[in-house]
């Protein structure tokens, strides 16, 4: 049985490895979350990771809410979060970035609470456009 295992175990080694390659676009993940649930006048924080293979990721990442309650309160915009220029901008770059939406982004514009995710994107000097990274639902108290 622990032959049986042994290989079992390098395969999936080796797709795990796979995994961590890195791409000529850019890639985001989330890595976590500060809650799904956000409570009245509270900041929601979102972590991901950023990767990129040559490190010429450009500065802007997207960000897109998409609510199911109030149609007001989406929004498609860049302003939220702007890499440092500052940033080396390494091959085989790897780092965490982390977005926090103030109040104000958050709030609904509608008199009730609402449900919402947050979609995430960016692209490098190539035009390469990252696959969307996507948050869980993320309930936003009013």
């Amino acid at each position: 049985m622990t032959k049986q295992f042994i290989p079992l175990l390098l395969i999936l080694a080796a797709f795990s490895c796979a995994k961590e390659s890195f791409q000529s676009k850019p890639t985001l993940s989330i890595k976590s979350v500060s809650g799904t649930q956000v409570p009245a006048g509270s900041e929601l924080q979102i972590t991901m990771r950023l990767t990129d293979k040559e490190g010429d990721f450009v500065d802007t990442i997207w960000v897109q809410k998409k609510t199911t309650r109030c149609v007001q309160s989406n929004f498609i915009d860049s302003f939220l979060y702007q890499i440092p220029a500052e940033t080396p901008r390494i091959k085989n770059f790897s780092a965490d970035v982390i977005i926090t939406f103030d109040v104000v982004a958050l709030q609904p514009k509608c008199p009730r609470n609402d449900t919402a995710t947050f979609s995430f994107w960016m692209k490098d000097e190539k035009g390469n456009i990252s696959d969307t990274a996507k948050t869980q639902q993320i309930i936003i108290a009013r």
